[in-house]
């Protein structure tokens, strides 16, 4: 709501002017403010025509206020949060025709894999909070290193929790498809992992406004297993293969151990018509960062039954 102006005048003024026809007395009372004052009769008609001059410009400063209290009172306002609950707030408009100019971003990675977490919490977040959004294509692959057996089980690095997680964030992706909105329960579920916090993960449905519902069906009825096996083929079929997780692509180059400066992958990556974002004035790619090995290869976990 715009903020409401309130004009008045500084000063008060009650004018009581008495006139006789015709007027017998040279003089004419008014009063200002309980003072009585005696005007002559031309010094009165003067201010009259003051008085009336004064009405005139008044009406006409004030009806230009009105007219400008509502032009304003139009204009569309925008409320900005600074949060993270906000990452997918932002305006999402298409900013130009040609989406396939798009720079396409891939990230393999598991639910429960702390590096997977980080770098979904405190990196990607990033091109929801900037203006990158308007040039990329996010997709999201939650598999990473789990592995199939011959016996149709599976084994998931960081155990049966993960298992699940994995199902139930495909999911999210499926009956979600618009990227603002799994993301941010997606983003959800991997912050309360690092806050040790993951058996929590079904707080994300209040938190965010979500119906569980919809994902309930999905995890319930199979769907989100067989999403899984999608995403395990899709997996399985990368070249060069992955070596640990997160695994991050751009327009199918992989970035390997320099993911965490995706940005700057991405605007060089970038040839379209659409202005090149803010945040690709200060990107780089020159830091290289240090892999823990144990995310190379899976654990010893317990087994899940594939129903």
């Amino acid at each position: 709501m715009p903020s409401i102006i309130h004009i008045s005048d500084s000063t008060h003024y009650s004018l009581l002017i008495t006139h006789t026809h015709p007027p017998t007395n040279p003089y004419i009372k008014t009063q200002r403010e309980g003072v009585t004052f005696k005007l002559r009769k031309k010094e009165m008609m003067s201010s009259e025509r003051q008085l009336h001059s004064f009405s005139s410009s008044t009406v006409t400063v004030l009806i230009s206020v009105f007219l400008v209290m509502f032009i304003i009172s139009q204009a569309p306002h925008h409320h900005h949060h600074a949060s993270a609950a906000r990452i997918m707030e932002t305006d999402n408009h298409d900013p130009f025709s040609d989406i396939s100019n798009r720079v396409n971003l891939s990230v393999y990675y598991e639910s429960l894999c702390p590096y997977c977490a980080n770098f979904i919490v405190n990196h990607l977040v990033n091109i929801f909070q900037t203006d990158l959004i308007n040039i990329v294509n996010l997709r999201l692959i939650p598999w990473g290193n789990t592995q199939i057996q011959p016996n149709d089980t599976w084994i998931c690095q960081h155990g049966i929790d993960e298992c699940k997680l994995d199902v139930t964030e495909a999911c999210a992706i499926n009956e979600w498809p618009k990227v603002e909105t799994h993301f941010r329960f997606i983003y959800c579920v991997e912050r309360l992992h690092l806050m040790n916090k993951h058996t929590q993960w079904q707080s994300c449905f209040a938190s965010n406004g979500f119906d569980p519902k919809p994902l309930d069906n999905c995890y319930n009825n199979g769907l989100g297993y067989q999403l899984e096996k999608t995403y395990a083929d899709e997996t399985s079929n990368l070249n060069p293969r992955h070596k640990f997780v997160p695994w991050v692509l751009v327009n199918n180059f992989p970035l390997q151990q320099d993911y965490q400066n995706f940005v700057g992958y991405i605007c060089k990556a970038y040839r379209g018509g659409y202005k090149k974002p803010n945040a690709c004035k200060s990107s780089t790619t020159s830091t290289f960062l240090t892999i823990n090995s144990s995310e190379a290869a899976p654990i010893s976990t317990p087994q899940v039954t594939n129903p």
